[in-house]
């Protein structure tokens, strides 16, 4: 029987370097139409108590097309179904209530984002709170913060590129590609992971994950969210939201066809100090914020 055992670890090796990667890129020759449902809930602990502050739902109409090497997207507000909508605040998800978004983009690069330019009378103009919150609101979504969320979505939705191991931890080779230097520099990639092939919707998809972390200095809205809804909270309620660092899972599935999400998992979990400024005195709580796309193509 040991006769074989050479045998048998040449057929394994064979096998194992026969497995095929995956061709990944944009073949939009016509546009495509997706449907998006956007859902995300942001929730503080402290301790074991947990409180949901905010579910939010939001529904829009991505177009993708493609002209020569330039990906274009043209995104449109549908619909907002939230609840317990903490002042309509968090930017990432007042950035989908913009009537019209028009990204124009280079493989990684960002070449153009319109759609920003009036926000703040377009869109937190019309919520339905007191003038003092929409100040608050408008310090904090600029055009420029507002493209900064875009251009990390973009960049982490479009990181892979051409031929892909199948099931494997990519980051090296994303690294030798240069594509893992294009990412914000807030963000600190750990790895990037490919997980194979999904059917999703009558959809061929090829899905990875990222695993990263990232810092936020001002992250009000949550703190806010904490002191008002979670009981633990309240005696923090003189303090000041001081910075956050997060870890984050964020699991992407590619429409093998035309190289555009078939779907996307967010979660985040956030360590956040808060500092007395009358003591000095600094504590920490805990959120756990999920973010969730799912995209219904729509007939061309």
């Amino acid at each position: 029987m040991a006769k074989n055992y050479p045998l048998l670890i040449l057929v394994l090796f064979l096998a194992s370097c026969g497995e095929k990667g995956v061709e990944v890129s944009y073949n939009l020759s016509k546009p495509v139409k997706t449907e998006v449902f956007s859902q995300g809930f942001y929730s503080t602990m402290d301790g074991e108590l947990e409180q949901v502050g905010t579910a939010t739902a939001i529904t829009y109409i991505n177009e993708y097309s493609r002209v020569t090497d330039t990906l274009h997207l043209n995104r449109t507000f549908v619909s907002d179904a939230s609840k317990g909508y903490l002042k309509k605040s968090y930017p990432p998800e007042l950035a989908l209530r913009t009537p019209r978004l028009e990204l124009s983009a280079k493989d990684l690069e960002i070449v153009s984002i319109k759609g920003y330019e009036n926000f703040d009378s377009i869109v937190v103009a019309k919520i339905q709170i007191p003038d003092r919150w929409k100040k608050q609101i408008n310090n904090m979504t600029s055009p420029a913060d507002l493209e900064r969320i875009e251009t990390r979505h973009w960049k982490l939705t479009h990181l892979l590129l051409g031929n892909v191991p199948l099931k494997a931890n990519i980051t090296e080779l994303l690294t030798s590609q240069g594509r893992l230097a294009e990412i914000p520099f807030v963000i600190k990639i750990d790895s990037v992971v490919t997980k194979g092939i999904r059917e999703i919707n009558g959809k061929k998809c090829f899905e990875y994950a990222v695993y990263l972390r990232e810092e936020e200095p001002f992250p009000y809205f949550i703190w806010e969210q904490h002191v008002s809804s979670v009981k633990s909270g309240m005696p923090f309620k003189s303090y000041r939201s001081k910075n956050v660092e997060y870890e984050n899972r964020y699991e992407i599935a590619l429409d093998l066809k035309s190289g555009i999400p078939c779907s996307e998992h967010e979660m985040k979990f956030g360590t956040h100090g808060m500092q007395s400024p009358e003591t000095g005195d600094s504590v920490t709580f805990s959120s756990r914020i999920s973010h969730e796309r799912f995209y219904t193509f729509l007939p061309q």
